[in-house]
Protein backbone atom coordinates (compact mmCIF):
# COMPACT_ATOMS: atom_id res chain seq x y z
CA UNK A 1 0.00 0.00 0.00
CA UNK A 2 2.94 2.34 0.58
CA UNK A 3 3.57 2.54 -3.17
CA UNK A 4 -0.05 3.65 -3.70
CA UNK A 5 0.39 6.39 -1.08
CA UNK A 6 3.56 7.64 -2.77
CA UNK A 7 1.89 7.53 -6.19
CA UNK A 8 -1.12 9.44 -4.83
CA UNK A 9 1.07 12.14 -3.29
CA UNK A 10 3.07 12.58 -6.49
CA UNK A 11 -0.01 12.61 -8.74
CA UNK A 12 -1.98 15.03 -6.55
CA UNK A 13 1.06 17.29 -6.28
CA UNK A 14 1.43 17.40 -10.04
CA UNK A 15 -2.27 18.19 -10.50
CA UNK A 16 -1.87 21.08 -8.08
CA UNK A 17 1.24 22.32 -9.86
CA UNK A 18 -0.53 22.13 -13.23
CA UNK A 19 -3.59 23.92 -11.91
CA UNK A 20 -1.53 26.67 -10.30
CA UNK A 21 0.45 27.16 -13.48
CA UNK A 22 -2.62 27.34 -15.71
CA UNK A 23 -4.38 29.79 -13.40
CA UNK A 24 -1.20 31.63 -12.41
CA UNK A 25 -2.52 35.08 -13.34
CA UNK A 26 -5.58 34.66 -11.13
CA UNK A 27 -3.89 32.76 -8.28
CA UNK A 28 -4.08 35.70 -5.91
CA UNK A 29 -7.85 35.70 -6.10
CA UNK A 30 -9.63 33.70 -3.41
CA UNK A 31 -12.02 32.13 -5.92
CA UNK A 32 -9.14 30.72 -7.98
CA UNK A 33 -7.52 29.12 -4.94
CA UNK A 34 -10.86 27.71 -3.82
CA UNK A 35 -11.38 26.22 -7.29
CA UNK A 36 -7.98 24.55 -7.23
CA UNK A 37 -8.67 23.11 -3.79
CA UNK A 38 -11.91 21.68 -5.15
CA UNK A 39 -9.83 19.46 -7.45
CA UNK A 40 -8.54 17.57 -4.43
CA UNK A 41 -10.09 14.29 -3.24
CA UNK A 42 -11.92 14.34 0.10
CA UNK A 43 -9.07 12.71 2.02
CA UNK A 44 -6.53 15.41 1.02
CA UNK A 45 -6.33 18.98 2.31
CA UNK A 46 -3.97 21.90 1.71
CA UNK A 47 -3.58 25.20 3.52
CA UNK A 48 -2.44 27.43 0.71
CA UNK A 49 -0.84 27.86 -2.72
CA UNK A 50 1.70 30.26 -4.10
CA UNK A 51 3.07 31.08 -7.53
CA UNK A 52 6.32 33.02 -7.97
CA UNK A 53 6.64 33.84 -11.69
CA UNK A 54 9.92 35.70 -11.34
CA UNK A 55 11.64 32.64 -9.83
CA UNK A 56 9.64 30.13 -11.87
CA UNK A 57 8.61 28.51 -8.58
CA UNK A 58 5.38 26.92 -7.34
CA UNK A 59 4.68 25.96 -3.70
CA UNK A 60 1.95 24.10 -1.84
CA UNK A 61 1.68 24.68 1.93
CA UNK A 62 0.18 22.30 4.46
CA UNK A 63 -0.38 19.20 2.31
CA UNK A 64 -2.16 16.53 4.41
CA UNK A 65 -3.67 13.08 3.86
CA UNK A 66 -6.25 11.92 6.39
CA UNK A 67 -5.75 8.72 8.37
CA UNK A 68 -8.42 5.99 8.22
CA UNK A 69 -10.84 5.88 11.20
CA UNK A 70 -9.83 4.26 14.53
CA UNK A 71 -6.18 5.33 14.31
CA UNK A 72 -4.69 7.76 16.82
CA UNK A 73 -3.32 10.47 14.48
CA UNK A 74 -5.68 12.59 12.41
CA UNK A 75 -3.30 12.49 9.45
CA UNK A 76 -1.41 9.68 7.79
CA UNK A 77 0.92 12.11 6.01
CA UNK A 78 1.71 15.78 6.56
CA UNK A 79 4.06 17.81 4.37
CA UNK A 80 4.75 21.37 5.45
CA UNK A 81 5.87 22.53 2.00
CA UNK A 82 5.91 21.00 -1.47
CA UNK A 83 7.92 23.19 -3.82
CA UNK A 84 9.29 22.91 -7.33
CA UNK A 85 10.49 24.93 -10.28
CA UNK A 86 9.18 24.76 -13.83
CA UNK A 87 10.05 25.66 -17.39
CA UNK A 88 8.05 25.74 -20.60
CA UNK A 89 8.52 22.83 -22.99
CA UNK A 90 7.72 25.02 -26.00
CA UNK A 91 6.71 28.54 -26.93
CA UNK A 92 3.22 28.46 -25.44
CA UNK A 93 1.41 27.03 -22.45
CA UNK A 94 -0.26 24.39 -24.62
CA UNK A 95 3.11 22.91 -25.41
CA UNK A 96 3.22 21.94 -21.76
CA UNK A 97 5.84 22.53 -19.08
CA UNK A 98 8.43 20.54 -17.17
CA UNK A 99 8.62 20.26 -13.38
CA UNK A 100 12.14 20.44 -11.91
CA UNK A 101 13.75 20.34 -8.46
CA UNK A 102 10.74 19.01 -6.50
CA UNK A 103 11.25 19.09 -2.72
CA UNK A 104 9.06 17.72 0.08
CA UNK A 105 10.08 19.67 3.18
CA UNK A 106 9.24 18.70 6.79
CA UNK A 107 7.19 15.65 5.84
CA UNK A 108 5.81 13.38 8.60
CA UNK A 109 4.50 9.87 7.84
CA UNK A 110 2.58 8.19 10.67
CA UNK A 111 2.42 4.39 10.45
CA UNK A 112 0.35 2.62 13.09
CA UNK A 113 -0.54 -0.99 13.91
CA UNK A 114 -3.55 -1.57 16.15
CA UNK A 115 -3.96 -4.29 18.76
CA UNK A 116 -5.94 -6.42 16.31
CA UNK A 117 -3.10 -6.26 13.76
CA UNK A 118 -4.66 -3.71 11.38
CA UNK A 119 -2.18 -1.27 9.82
CA UNK A 120 -3.27 2.14 8.57
CA UNK A 121 -1.32 1.79 5.31
CA UNK A 122 -3.27 -1.37 4.50
CA UNK A 123 -6.57 0.24 5.49
CA UNK A 124 -6.00 3.22 3.18
CA UNK A 125 -7.30 1.44 0.07
CA UNK A 126 -10.81 1.01 1.46
CA UNK A 127 -10.69 4.44 3.08
CA UNK A 128 -9.72 6.11 -0.22
CA UNK A 129 -12.48 4.28 -2.09
CA UNK A 130 -15.09 5.43 0.43
CA UNK A 131 -13.75 8.98 0.54
CA UNK A 132 -13.68 9.31 -3.24
CA UNK A 133 -17.13 7.78 -3.64
CA UNK A 134 -15.85 4.88 -5.73
CA UNK A 135 -17.80 2.39 -3.63
CA UNK A 136 -21.58 2.59 -3.62
CA UNK A 137 -23.63 1.89 -0.44
CA UNK A 138 -24.40 -1.55 -1.84
CA UNK A 139 -20.68 -2.31 -1.82
CA UNK A 140 -20.39 -2.36 -5.62
CA UNK A 141 -17.69 -0.30 -7.25
CA UNK A 142 -18.74 2.61 -9.40
CA UNK A 143 -16.67 4.05 -12.27
CA UNK A 144 -13.99 6.50 -11.19
CA UNK A 145 -14.32 10.11 -12.21
CA UNK A 146 -12.59 11.07 -15.41
CA UNK A 147 -9.21 12.73 -15.02
CA UNK A 148 -9.28 16.49 -15.05
CA UNK A 149 -8.31 17.92 -18.40
CA UNK A 150 -7.41 21.29 -16.87
CA UNK A 151 -6.83 22.89 -20.26
CA UNK A 152 -9.09 22.13 -23.19
CA UNK A 153 -8.89 18.46 -24.12
CA UNK A 154 -5.35 17.99 -22.90
CA UNK A 155 -4.78 15.62 -20.02
CA UNK A 156 -2.19 15.84 -17.30
CA UNK A 157 0.65 13.93 -19.04
CA UNK A 158 0.14 16.14 -22.12
CA UNK A 159 0.77 19.26 -20.05
CA UNK A 160 3.31 18.20 -17.45
CA UNK A 161 6.60 16.36 -17.68
CA UNK A 162 7.50 14.88 -14.31
CA UNK A 163 11.03 14.56 -12.94
CA UNK A 164 12.24 11.13 -11.92
CA UNK A 165 13.80 12.22 -8.61
CA UNK A 166 11.99 13.82 -5.67
CA UNK A 167 13.90 15.06 -2.62
CA UNK A 168 12.77 14.82 1.01
CA UNK A 169 14.21 17.38 3.43
CA UNK A 170 14.00 17.00 7.21
CA UNK A 171 11.44 14.22 7.03
CA UNK A 172 10.14 12.08 9.86
CA UNK A 173 8.66 8.59 10.03
CA UNK A 174 6.76 7.52 13.15
CA UNK A 175 5.81 3.89 13.79
CA UNK A 176 3.29 3.26 16.59
CA UNK A 177 2.81 -0.43 17.39
CA UNK A 178 -0.10 -1.35 19.67
CA UNK A 179 0.11 -5.02 18.72
CA UNK A 180 3.24 -5.81 20.74
CA UNK A 181 3.11 -6.58 24.45
CA UNK A 182 3.08 -5.49 27.18
CA UNK A 183 2.62 -1.87 26.05
CA UNK A 184 2.48 0.34 22.98
CA UNK A 185 5.87 0.65 21.29
CA UNK A 186 6.97 3.76 19.40
CA UNK A 187 9.90 4.13 17.00
CA UNK A 188 10.71 7.22 14.97
CA UNK A 189 13.20 8.11 12.24
CA UNK A 190 13.93 11.83 12.28
CA UNK A 191 15.99 14.26 10.27
CA UNK A 192 15.40 12.17 7.17
CA UNK A 193 17.22 13.34 4.04
CA UNK A 194 16.33 11.18 1.05
CA UNK A 195 16.03 11.03 -2.70
CA UNK A 196 13.06 9.12 -4.15
CA UNK A 197 13.36 7.91 -7.73
CA UNK A 198 10.02 7.19 -9.31
CA UNK A 199 9.25 5.82 -12.77
CA UNK A 200 5.62 5.99 -13.92
CA UNK A 201 3.81 4.84 -17.03
CA UNK A 202 2.94 7.30 -19.82
CA UNK A 203 -0.39 8.25 -18.23
CA UNK A 204 0.98 8.76 -14.70
CA UNK A 205 -1.47 6.19 -13.35
CA UNK A 206 0.84 3.28 -12.58
CA UNK A 207 4.16 2.93 -10.81
CA UNK A 208 6.78 0.98 -12.76
CA UNK A 209 9.69 1.27 -10.36
CA UNK A 210 10.47 2.96 -7.06
CA UNK A 211 13.85 3.41 -5.37
CA UNK A 212 15.29 5.54 -2.63
CA UNK A 213 18.57 6.42 -0.98
CA UNK A 214 18.84 8.38 2.23
CA UNK A 215 19.52 8.47 5.92
CA UNK A 216 17.83 9.31 9.20
CA UNK A 217 18.37 9.26 12.96
CA UNK A 218 16.64 6.69 15.16
CA UNK A 219 14.39 8.38 17.75
CA UNK A 220 16.14 11.66 17.09
CA UNK A 221 19.51 10.48 18.39
CA UNK A 222 22.21 12.16 16.31
CA UNK A 223 24.59 9.21 16.78
CA UNK A 224 22.04 6.51 15.94
CA UNK A 225 22.22 6.67 12.16
CA UNK A 226 20.53 4.46 9.59
CA UNK A 227 21.39 4.77 5.89
CA UNK A 228 19.48 2.90 3.23
CA UNK A 229 19.32 2.00 -0.42
CA UNK A 230 16.05 0.37 -1.49
CA UNK A 231 14.44 -0.53 -4.81
CA UNK A 232 10.94 -1.84 -5.47
CA UNK A 233 9.55 -3.51 -8.58
CA UNK A 234 5.73 -3.37 -8.24
CA UNK A 235 5.13 -5.24 -11.50
CA UNK A 236 5.60 -8.76 -10.09
CA UNK A 237 2.76 -10.84 -8.54
CA UNK A 238 4.57 -11.03 -5.19
CA UNK A 239 6.99 -8.71 -3.42
CA UNK A 240 10.17 -8.01 -5.40
CA UNK A 241 12.37 -5.55 -3.57
CA UNK A 242 16.01 -5.04 -2.59
CA UNK A 243 16.97 -3.36 0.68
CA UNK A 244 20.36 -2.49 2.10
CA UNK A 245 20.71 -0.77 5.49
CA UNK A 246 23.90 0.58 7.04
CA UNK A 247 23.31 0.90 10.79
CA UNK A 248 25.59 2.87 13.14
CA UNK A 249 25.55 2.93 16.97
CA UNK A 250 21.87 2.09 17.35
CA UNK A 251 20.47 1.20 20.78
CA UNK A 252 19.47 -2.44 20.36
CA UNK A 253 16.89 -2.25 23.19
CA UNK A 254 14.74 -0.11 20.88
CA UNK A 255 13.89 -3.29 18.95
CA UNK A 256 13.57 -5.62 21.95
CA UNK A 257 9.84 -6.39 21.39
CA UNK A 258 10.72 -7.82 17.97
CA UNK A 259 13.84 -9.91 18.70
CA UNK A 260 13.25 -11.00 22.31
CA UNK A 261 11.20 -14.12 21.54
CA UNK A 262 13.93 -15.41 19.21
CA UNK A 263 16.96 -14.61 21.37
CA UNK A 264 18.43 -16.99 23.98
CA UNK A 265 19.78 -13.91 25.74
CA UNK A 266 18.19 -11.03 27.63
CA UNK A 267 20.03 -7.79 26.85
CA UNK A 268 20.12 -5.09 29.52
CA UNK A 269 22.06 -2.69 27.33
CA UNK A 270 24.03 -2.62 24.10
CA UNK A 271 24.42 -0.93 20.73
CA UNK A 272 24.75 -2.44 17.29
CA UNK A 273 26.19 -1.41 13.97
CA UNK A 274 26.53 -3.26 10.72
CA UNK A 275 25.03 -4.10 7.36
CA UNK A 276 21.57 -5.59 6.88
CA UNK A 277 20.52 -6.83 3.44
CA UNK A 278 16.99 -8.02 2.70
CA UNK A 279 16.25 -8.99 -0.90
CA UNK A 280 12.81 -10.24 -1.95
CA UNK A 281 12.34 -12.01 -5.27
CA UNK A 282 8.67 -12.55 -6.08
CA UNK A 283 7.86 -13.67 -2.55
CA UNK A 284 11.15 -15.37 -1.64
CA UNK A 285 13.65 -13.80 0.72
CA UNK A 286 17.44 -13.81 0.58
CA UNK A 287 19.10 -11.95 3.43
CA UNK A 288 22.74 -11.61 4.49
CA UNK A 289 23.51 -9.69 7.66
CA UNK A 290 26.56 -8.80 9.75
CA UNK A 291 26.05 -7.12 13.11
CA UNK A 292 28.68 -5.63 15.42
CA UNK A 293 27.56 -5.49 19.07
CA UNK A 294 29.17 -3.16 21.61
CA UNK A 295 28.84 -2.16 25.28
CA UNK A 296 26.84 -5.32 26.05
CA UNK A 297 25.24 -6.36 29.31
CA UNK A 298 23.15 -9.55 29.11
CA UNK A 299 22.20 -12.86 30.72
CA UNK A 300 20.89 -16.20 29.45
CA UNK A 301 17.19 -17.06 29.60
CA UNK A 302 16.58 -19.96 31.94
CA UNK A 303 13.82 -21.62 29.94
CA UNK A 304 15.40 -21.19 26.51
CA UNK A 305 16.18 -24.25 24.38
CA UNK A 306 19.84 -25.27 24.79
CA UNK A 307 20.23 -22.74 27.59
CA UNK A 308 22.75 -25.06 29.28
CA UNK A 309 24.89 -24.94 26.16
CA UNK A 310 24.74 -21.16 26.02
CA UNK A 311 25.19 -20.89 29.81
CA UNK A 312 28.47 -22.74 29.83
CA UNK A 313 29.89 -20.31 27.31
CA UNK A 314 28.29 -16.97 28.13
CA UNK A 315 31.52 -15.61 29.63
CA UNK A 316 33.43 -16.82 26.60
CA UNK A 317 31.17 -15.31 23.94
CA UNK A 318 33.20 -12.11 23.79
CA UNK A 319 36.38 -14.11 23.33
CA UNK A 320 35.08 -16.27 20.50
CA UNK A 321 33.00 -13.68 18.68
CA UNK A 322 35.21 -10.64 19.33
CA UNK A 323 36.62 -8.63 16.44
CA UNK A 324 40.10 -7.04 16.50
CA UNK A 325 38.33 -3.81 17.58
CA UNK A 326 36.83 -5.38 20.70
CA UNK A 327 33.17 -5.62 19.67
CA UNK A 328 31.22 -8.85 19.16
CA UNK A 329 30.54 -9.81 15.55
CA UNK A 330 27.57 -11.97 14.61
CA UNK A 331 26.39 -12.77 11.09
CA UNK A 332 23.37 -14.68 9.85
CA UNK A 333 21.32 -15.41 6.76
CA UNK A 334 17.60 -15.71 6.04
CA UNK A 335 16.38 -17.73 3.07
CA UNK A 336 13.20 -19.26 1.71
CA UNK A 337 9.59 -18.31 1.18
CA UNK A 338 8.41 -15.27 3.12
CA UNK A 339 5.63 -17.31 4.72
CA UNK A 340 8.19 -19.69 6.26
CA UNK A 341 11.72 -18.23 6.19
CA UNK A 342 14.70 -20.18 7.52
CA UNK A 343 17.50 -18.69 9.61
CA UNK A 344 21.15 -19.76 9.16
CA UNK A 345 24.46 -18.84 10.72
CA UNK A 346 26.95 -16.89 8.65
CA UNK A 347 30.62 -17.87 8.18
CA UNK A 348 31.88 -15.64 11.01
CA UNK A 349 29.41 -17.08 13.51
CA UNK A 350 30.11 -20.64 12.37
CA UNK A 351 33.84 -20.16 12.88
CA UNK A 352 33.27 -18.69 16.34
CA UNK A 353 31.00 -21.58 17.34
CA UNK A 354 33.48 -24.09 15.92
CA UNK A 355 36.27 -22.68 18.07
CA UNK A 356 34.02 -22.62 21.11
CA UNK A 357 32.83 -26.18 20.57
CA UNK A 358 36.38 -27.51 20.10
CA UNK A 359 37.52 -25.89 23.34
CA UNK A 360 34.50 -27.13 25.30
CA UNK A 361 34.71 -30.69 23.99
CA UNK A 362 38.47 -30.81 24.56
CA UNK A 363 37.99 -29.59 28.12
CA UNK A 364 35.32 -32.22 28.84
CA UNK A 365 37.39 -35.05 27.40
CA UNK A 366 40.41 -33.92 29.41
CA UNK A 367 38.33 -33.87 32.60
CA UNK A 368 36.93 -37.28 31.75
CA UNK A 369 40.40 -38.80 31.28
CA UNK A 370 41.58 -37.43 34.63
CA UNK A 371 38.57 -38.79 36.55
CA UNK A 372 38.37 -42.17 34.78
CA UNK A 373 38.70 -44.74 37.59
CA UNK A 374 36.84 -48.01 38.28
CA UNK A 375 33.49 -47.52 39.92
CA UNK A 376 33.20 -43.85 38.97
CA UNK A 377 30.69 -42.55 36.42
CA UNK A 378 32.14 -39.07 36.04
CA UNK A 379 33.98 -40.01 32.84
CA UNK A 380 30.83 -41.34 31.24
CA UNK A 381 28.91 -38.17 32.14
CA UNK A 382 31.55 -35.84 30.68
CA UNK A 383 31.89 -37.86 27.51
CA UNK A 384 28.13 -37.92 27.00
CA UNK A 385 28.01 -34.18 27.53
CA UNK A 386 30.80 -33.74 25.00
CA UNK A 387 28.75 -35.78 22.55
CA UNK A 388 25.74 -33.54 23.16
CA UNK A 389 27.82 -30.45 22.38
CA UNK A 390 29.07 -32.04 19.18
CA UNK A 391 25.53 -32.94 18.06
CA UNK A 392 24.22 -29.44 18.83
CA UNK A 393 27.12 -27.89 16.98
CA UNK A 394 26.57 -30.19 13.99
CA UNK A 395 22.91 -29.12 13.82
CA UNK A 396 23.91 -25.46 13.82
CA UNK A 397 26.79 -25.75 11.41
CA UNK A 398 25.14 -27.95 8.76
CA UNK A 399 22.65 -25.27 7.71
CA UNK A 400 23.93 -23.28 4.79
Amino acid sequence: MIKKIILSVITISVILVAAIFIYRYQILQYSAERFIKSLLPNYVTIEGLSFEPHDNKISVKGFKILNPPDFSNIYLLEIDTISCKYRLRGKTLFDGFEVTEPIFKDAVLNIERLGDGKINLNEMKQFIEKSSGSVAPSGKKVPAKASSTLAGTKKLPDLVKLPEVFNVKNGKLVFIDRHVKPKTHLISFEGVEAAISLKLNDTYTQMLNLSSTGQGFLNGGQKETIRWTVSLNPQTPKLTMSNRFEVSSVNMLTFEPYYDKYSPLVFKKGTFSGTLIFDFDNGSIGSTNEVHLSDLLFYVKRDHENSEFWGTSVKDLAKYFASPFGDIVFDFKIKGDMSNPQFYLGPISKQALASMAIDKVSSLIENASKSQQPGQNGAKSDIEKAGEYIEMFKEMIKKK
